[in-house]
C-alpha cells in the first residue's frame, strides 16, 4: 500500500500543535460551545495560512540558496579546470581544439595565435585511433623534450557526429626517461661461432691456425670494446659476448659489419673464415638472453652460416648471408644422426612420412628413402601423398611395372589420421616448414617428429622435433639420406627403383650436377648408383614431353633483361607442368651470357609462383625471402598472394631492388 501524504507544512515538527488544538475545536463544538468554536476554527485556518506562507518562503529561499550555491560551484568548476594542476584539453573528432587549460598552454607555450588542431601541437596524435575505440583510451605523444601519457574521455550528452573529447595530459617524462635508461644499461647476450673452422684448419699447420685465430679473436674483442662489453671463447670456435642494449642500433644500423671484417683475414690458400652470430634480446633474464642467443645462432647456422640472428620470444631478424653454406668435409654429424634416426625408430609402431606440398623428385625421392629404412627395421611405413602432380608422373607411371606394390603405401591425409597412435613417428622431408606440407593436418596429432631437410632454415619451423637434420650446404634432401644409409648398423636393401627415383631426386636440384654439386653430391650418388640406379633411368624420370618443351621455349623467347645481370619471364596461363617448365626455364636461363640470376613467374589458381635461380654471385634466397619465400643461395622460390601478374613482377623488382641497394650492386 502506498503512503498517504498530507500537506509538507503538515510533516514538520511544530504540526503537532496543529492537531492538539483541531482536536480542541472538535471538542468544543460536539458539547456545545459553538461560540469558542468558531474562534478556535478561525484560529486554526488563520494559522494554516501563516503556517503555509512561511512554507513557501522558506521554498523560495531555498531554492534561491540552490541557485546560487550551483552558480558558486559552476564558477568553482570553471576555476577549477582553468586552475587543474595537469593540462587539458577538449577536442573535435577531427582534432579541432574547442577548449584548453592555462597549465595545458604552459606545457605547449602558445605564445602567438591559438592553434586550431591538436596535430598542430602533436603532429603524431592518433586521430583515428579516437574512432575506433575512444572509451578508456591511452594515448602516449611527445612534445619536446616531454612525454605524456594522455587519458581520453568521451562527453557525454554531444550527438554522434558531433563528439567532443576530454584529454587528461599526464606527465611521465621521468618514468620514460627512466624505462629508456633501463632500456639502454639492459645485458645482452651473444654467442658467435667460426662457421668453417675444422674444415680450414685441417689444412693449415698449428702455427698459421693459431695466428689466424687469433687475428680473429682481436677482431671479436674490438667488436666487444666498441660495444662496452667483453668477450669469451669457451670452445675452440665459439665464443659469448656480453654487451648493453645500447650499443645495439650500432651492430643493426652497420648491418653486422664484424661478418665482413673476418672474411679479410684469409689462409696462404686464400680461404677464409665466416661467423655465424646468434643474439637474444627481448627477455627479462639472463638466462633467457642466452636462451634466445642459441636458439638464433642455431638459425643462423642451419641458413648457412654467415649471417647475424636476431631472437626475440615474439620475432627473428636476419642480417648477412652473402656466402654460400660451405660443404662440410666430416661426416661426423651424419654417422650420428643415422644412429639415433635409428634408435628412434626401434621404439616406434609405424612411421608417416610427408614431404612437401607440390611433391617433387627430390621430396619423393627422400620420402622413399626413408621408406627404405623403416623397411630394413621391419617397421610399417606411409608415404603422405594427397593428390598426384606432373611432376611425379614419370614416377608413377614407371611405379606400374615395379613388383613391390607401392600404391599400398602411399596414403591420404584421412588414412593417415586412422594410423596415428601414441608409439608412431613422423617423418618430415625437403621442407621445415608444417604449413608447407602435404600432412600439414595430421602433424599436430603426432607427438614425434623427425626433420631432414637442405633448405635454408626460414622463421616458421616445425615445433620442438625429437631430430632435426637441416643442413643447407647439402644439394637435396636425397644427398643426405643416402648418406645416412651408409652408417645404418642394418643393411638398407634399396630397390632400384628407389635408388633411381633419389638420383633423379639429386640431379634435379643440382641441374644435373651443375648447380651446388660438392664432393659429398658425388659420393651420394656413386652410393646410389652401387645400388643399382641406372643414370639413364633417373634422367627418363626427369624426362619432358613436347609440349612442355614447347612452352619452355616460349619461356625464355619472351625473358626480359633487369638491370643487365636479371633475366625475368613469366608463364600468364594456369599449366598442369607450370612449376615444372618455370624452375627448369630459370635454370636456362642462366646460360644467356651475363645473366646472374633468373625469374620465372607462373601463373597459379590463386598466386603467382616465383621461380629463382643464381650461378652463384647472387642470392635469390634473400630476395625471395623478402616475398615470404626462401630456398637457397642459388636456388629459391616464393608464392607472391595476387593474381595480377603485373603487380607481382613490380613486387618482385622492388625485392631485387633493395638486395641492391643494401649489397650496393651496381
Amino acid at each position: 500500500m502506498r503512503n498517504l501524504k498530507g500537506p509538507s507544512f503538515l510533516t514538520e515538527e511544530g504540526s503537532i500543535f496543529f492537531y492538539i488544538t483541531l482536536i480542541l475545536f472538535l471538542g468544543l463544538v460536539i458539547i456545545g460551545q459553538y461560540t469558542l468554536g468558531i474562534i478556535a476554527g478561525v484560529l486554526i485556518i488563520l494559522a494554516i495560512w501563516i503556517n503555509s506562507r512561511t512554507n513557501e518562503t522558506r521554498k523560495k529561499e531555498l531554492n534561491q540558496y540552490l541557485i546560487e550555491f550551483t552558480n558558486t560551484i559552476d564558477d568553482m568548476s570553471r576555476q577549477a579546470l582553468l586552475s587543474f594542476p595537469i593540462p587539458l584539453a577538449i577536442i573535435g573528432k577531427e582534432g579541432s581544439v574547442h577548449w584548453y587549460n592555462s597549465k595545458f598552454k604552459e606545457v605547449v607555450k602558445s605564445e602567438k595565435a591559438p592553434i586550431d588542431n591538436i596535430k598542430g601541437y602533436f603532429p603524431t596524435f592518433p586521430l583515428k585511433s579516437l574512432l575506433e575505440e575512444p572509451e578508456n583510451m591511452t594515448i602516449d605523444v611527445t612534445y619536446n623534450t616531454k612525454n605524456f601519457n594522455v587519458i581520453v574521455s568521451v562527453i557525454d550528452g554531444t550527438d554522434k557526429d558531433n563528439t567532443v573529447y576530454m584529454l587528461y595530459f599526464i606527465d611521465n617524462t621521468r618514468f620514460t626517461n627512466l624505462k629508456e635508461v633501463y632500456s639502454a644499461e639492459k645485458t645482452l647476450v651473444s654467442v658467435i661461432e667460426v662457421d668453417n673452422f675444422d674444415e680450414i684448419s685441417k689444412k693449415m699447420d698449428r702455427v698459421e691456425r693459431t695466428s689466424l685465430m687469433a687475428r680473429i679473436e682481436r677482431e671479436l674483442s674490438v667488436l666487444a670494446q666498441r660495444m662496452n662489453g667483453f668477450i669469451i671463447k669457451y670452445l675452440d670456435d665459439r665464443f659469448v659476448m656480453i654487451f648493453e642494449n645500447r650499443f645495439f642500433d650500432n651492430l643493426t644500423t652497420k648491418k653486422f659489419d664484424i661478418l665482413e671484417d673476418i672474411k679479410e683475414i684469409k689462409t696462404e690458400k686464400d680461404e677464409f673464415f665466416t661467423l655465424s652470430i646468434g643474439v637474444g634480446i627481448g627477455s627479462k633474464t639472463l638466462t633467457q638472453q642466452y636462451d634466445n642467443a642459441l636458439g638464433a645462432l642455431s638459425i643462423a647456422l642451419g641458413r648457412g652460416g654467415d649471417q647475424a640472428v636476431v631472437k626475440s620470444s615474439t620475432k627473428v631478424t636476419y642480417y648477412g648471408g652473402r656466402s654460400k653454406a660451405v660443404e662440410k668435409s666430416t661426416k661426423v654429424k651424419a654417422r650420428i644422426m643415422a644412429n639415433a634416426i635409428r634408435q628412434i625408430m626401434v621404439q616406434s609402431s609405424n612411421v608417416i612420412i610427408t614431404g612437401h606440398r607440390s611433391g617433387d623428385m627430390d621430396s619423393f625421392g627422400a620420402a622413399l628413402g626413408m621408406h627404405a629404412i623403416a623397411k630394413a627395421m621391419n617397421k610399417d611405413s606411409y608415404i603422405v601423398l594427397n593428390e598426384l602432380n606432373a611432376e611425379l608422373a614419370n614416377v608413377f607411371e614407371r611405379m606400374k611395372q615395379e613388383d613391390f606394390d607401392y600404391s599400398a603405401i602411399i596414403i591420404n591425409n584421412e588414412t593417415a589420421m586412422k594410423l596415428i597412435n601414441e608409439n608412431t613417428l613422423g617423418v618430415v622431408v625437403d621442407t621445415h616448414k608444417p604449413s608447407f606440407t602435404e600432412a600439414q593436418e595430421v602433424l599436430p596429432y603426432i607427438e614425434r617428429i623427425i626433420l631432414v631437410d637442405h633448405h635454408i632454415r626460414g622463421e616458421e619451423y616445425i615445433d620442438d622435433p625429437v631430430l632435426d637434420y637441416l643442413e643447407p650446404y647439402a644439394s637435396s634432401t636425397c644427398e643426405l639420406i643416402a648418406e645416412l644409409f651408409q652408417y645404418m648398423n642394418n643393411q638398407i636393401a634399396l630397390t632400384k627403383f628407389e635408388a633411381e627415383v633419389m638420383l633423379a631426386g639429386i640431379m634435379m636440384d643440382t641441374n644435373a650436377f651443375t648447380f651446388k654439386t660438392g664432393v659429398r653430391t658425388f659420393e651420394a650418388a656413386s652410393y646410389l648408383r652401387r645400388a643399382g640406379a641406372d643414370t639413364v633411368e633417373a634422367k627418363r624420370l626427369l624426362s619432358d614431353d613436347m609440349d612442355t618443351w614447347k612452352r619452355k621455349s616460349e619461356v625464355i623467347e619472351r625473358a626480359k633483361i633487369y638491370k643487365d645481370i636479371f633475366a625475368i619471364s613469366v608463364i600468364d596461363e594456369i599449366y598442369t607442368t607450370g612449376l615444372i617448365i618455370a624452375s627448369q626455364s630459370a635454370a636456362d636461363l642462366l646460360s644467356v651470357k651475363g645473366v646472374q640470376a633468373s625469374f620465372v613467374l607462373v601463373r597459379r589458381e590463386n598466386h603467382i609462383h616465383v621461380s629463382g635461380r643464381s650461378i652463384g654471385k647472387i642470392n635469390v634466397q634473400i630476395i625471395l625471402e623478402k616475398l615470404g619465400g626462401g630456398g637457397h643461395f642459388e636456388i629459391a622460390g616464393a608464392q607472391i598472394p595476387t593474381k595480377d601478374m603485373e603487380e607481382a613482377q613490380k613486387i618482385l623488382k622492388e625485392g631485387i631492388e633493395q638486395y641492391r641497394k643494401e649489397n650496393r650492386i651496381q
